[in-house]
């Protein structure tokens, strides 16, 4: 089963609640929600500029709109 970004982002929110109130013990609880919340925004992030980025035109030698 895949967790959503939003479902991910909860759980570290919940993870770091534990930290603060349990003790340090639990933080690679919170570092793996972190991390992987990290990597799926940078991973959107890459998308969506590899995305934005206007394409040259071969033809005109320049980028379309």
């Amino acid at each position: 089963m895949s967790l959503s970004l939003k479902d991910l982002e909860e759980g570290r929110r919940i993870a770091a609640l534990v930290v603060r109130h349990c003790g340090e013990k639990y933080f690679p609880l919170f570092d793996r929600f972190d991390q992987e919340v990290r990597k799926r925004r940078s991973a959107a992030d890459r998308i969506e500029a590899a995305l934005s980025r206007p394409v040259a035109d071969p033809d005109r030698g320049r980028p379309h709109p």
